[in-house]
């Protein structure tokens, strides 16, 4: 039996899937690719067997002031 948690990442605004069913070295590389471009949200269902990833690309409010 397989235990490997599975991720899928969504943007919350469309809730459009990103990366599905994916194992975390796909994570892991969707991140590296994409960190400037989604920012994390909140992850749910963290300890299931498979999490979803909630992101937007929407530069959140304290990320404005961090930056700005």
């Amino acid at each position: 039996m397989n235990t490997e948690t599975r991720y899928s990442i969504i943007l919350e605004r469309s809730a459009e899937v990103l990366l599905e069913n994916a194992p975390m070295a796909q994570v892991e590389a969707f991140w590296d690719a994409n960190d400037s471009r989604y920012f994390g949200l909140r992850m749910e269902d963290e300890h299931s067997a498979h999490a979803r990833v909630f992101v937007t690309d929407e530069i959140p409010e304290d990320e404005e002031l961090f930056w700005g």
